[in-house]
């Protein structure tokens, strides 16, 4: 270090708080090129971007060419212009302070190595745009269109697509058209376990090494939510402690936060593993923008496929709940159990009489036709009364009261759907019996008793059933029940208590009993 008097000179304030100080000389270029005078390690410059030449007494600056231009004091250059003491140049993402000759008291001069790595954090933003007419800085017109340009990509890219899987591969891909990066990794975060997990990856080469990413990194953008650019992850003092950041020798590398809502629910990271400052701030930003627009198609077809979950569930629980129950389930009001638990319900079967035969003289379509109707009306009884539609076996229709809900007034309710049931066969077979089709006559048989009940099946096709010997015993009742009947159990009517007209019956002999059964006729 060597203290001396102080020449004119470009001023750089490194991340660490180090300070960078170029003197100048009649000509000073400024570039990536290893000829220039001072060197930058920022992929947004030019190999000889700009020249500060000596004019006068003073200095003069001129862009050279440059893809990216030069910028003093936020305005774009046009031709040599002349430079004045604390004046600020942009060169591609690096700012320099021009300081004129005399000014200080004596700083130290320091070189700047060309490996010297560009770090950064960057806040994540909130995009708004202005109304045109507030606009009148053409930066932030360029900003402007690059977020509308990346918006463009992504949507065109990503559209509605409601897999998972495929909409983070869509995202990196998406990533990888826009920034000249290596490797990309999406870690969503475990709802149970609250760790981030990698869920999608993609390599520019292929290959199927191994995936290790920097837990101090991850620490990092989830504490401070925010994005996170290194130019040289192994000399980043941030990941000094960072093994697999050593291991994989990650040179360049950003991270951004994915939010839901005001939560960090994943990282995006991408990395180079052969160049340092491979990225830019201009990178940061474009990836940020990716985050942004990815945030939002997760919420998407995260809520997308749960309106498509729901929908499946209502249209699953509408086959054998009322509607009215089937809103209380998809609330959670009530629970439709996975493997059964052991309860108390009243099952009711329902029988057509002699419907082979039935059948038999008449074409397919007009027996459908009679069984579509015929359902339609029974069901409705079912629902009217609260109680569940178990499932249709053939021309018979089991029904439960008691599961998912248990009242007590149950078993009332289910002799009063059967008895509702007849009556309405009653004026169903009136009108057939007037356009000269044959009437159809249904037993039906009722027990309460104790029996499994819940959702039962394999993962393909779930069913929610009563299984046990009530439900048996009620299908023998219904067998002993001529057409025009209700059978009902002893423990129906004892639960049902007063209220209903009865005719006791002999007890009778069912399989799968050793005694026989008190029953009972319903007649209203």
């Amino acid at each position: 270090m060597e203290t001396r008097s102080r020449p004119a000179r470009l001023v750089l304030k490194g991340p660490r708080g180090d300070v960078a100080e170029f003197p100048l000389g009649s000509s000073s270029t400024i570039g990536r090129s290893t000829g220039a005078e001072v060197q930058l390690a920022d992929r947004e410059v030019s190999r000889r971007h700009t020249v500060v030449e000596r004019h006068g007494d003073g200095f003069i600056v001129r862009d050279l060419g440059s893809a990216n231009g030069t910028y003093l004091d936020g305005r774009r250059i046009e031709g040599p212009t002349q430079l004045k003491h604390g004046a600020t140049l942009l060169i591609g993402t690096t700012k320099l302070v021009f300081l004129s000759e005399g000014s200080g008291h004596g700083a130290a001069i320091v070189s700047v190595p060309t490996t010297e790595p560009v770090l950064a954090r960057v806040a994540t933003p909130r995009h708004t745009f202005l109304p045109a007419e507030s606009i009148n800085d053409p930066d932030q017109l360029r900003r402007d269109y690059e977020r509308l340009r990346i918006g463009h990509e992504f949507q065109r890219t990503i559209r509605l697509e409601r897999d998972l899987s495929a909409l983070l591969s869509r995202i990196l891909k998406v990533a990888f058209d826009l920034i000249p990066c290596d490797n990309g990794v999406i870690l969503l975060r475990d709802p149970v376990s609250g760790r981030l997990t990698v869920e999608a990856v993609r390599r520019r080469k292929g290959g199927e090494s191994e995936v290790l990413i920097s837990e101090t990194l991850l620490a990092q953008v989830t504490a401070h939510r925010e994005a996170i650019l290194t130019g040289d992850a192994i000399s980043d003092a941030r990941f000094q402690s960072s093994q697999s950041i050593a291991a994989l020798g990650v040179r360049s590398a950003m991270a951004v936060p994915l939010f839901n809502g005001n939560e960090v629910r994943g990282i995006m990271f991408l990395d180079s593993r052969e160049r340092t400052s491979a990225f830019s701030a201009k990178d940061l930003e474009v990836l940020t923008s990716i985050a942004s627009q990815a945030s939002v198609a997760l919420e998407n077809s995260e809520l997308a496929r749960q309106i498509e979950r729901d929908a499946e569930q209502r249209v699953q629980l509408s086959r054998f709940l009322s509607p009215a129950l089937v809103e209380q389930a998809q609330r959670g009001a009530i629970d439709i159990a996975k493997g059964g638990v052991l309860t108390e319900v009243t099952i009711l079967f329902a029988d057509i009489r002699g419907f082979t035969a039935l059948s038999e003289k008449a074409p397919p379509q007009e027996t459908v036709r009679l069984l579509n109707e015929y359902f339609e009306l029974m069901v409705d009884v079912v629902f009217a009364e609260a109680g569940i539609l178990d499932k249709f076996i053939g021309d018979a229709i089991m029904a439960l009261w008691g599961a998912p809900v248990r009242r007590p007034d149950d078993a009332s309710r289910a002799l009063r759907a059967a008895v509702e049931m007849q009556a309405r066969l009653a004026t169903f077979n009136a009108e057939r019996l007037s356009q000269n089709k044959p009437a159809v006559a249904v037993g039906i048989g009722v027990h309460t008793g104790e029996v499994v009940v819940g959702n039962m099946g394999s993962t393909k096709r779930m069913e929610y059933t009563a299984i046990g010997d009530g439900v048996n015993l009620a299908s023998r009742l219904c067998d002993l029940a001529a057409g025009g009947s209700i059978i009902a159990s002893q423990a129906t009517i004892a639960r049902a208590g007063k209220g209903f007209h009865v005719e006791q019956l002999k007890p009778a002999k069912v399989k799968g009993r050793q005694e026989p059964v008190a029953i009972v006729r319903v007649v209203g």
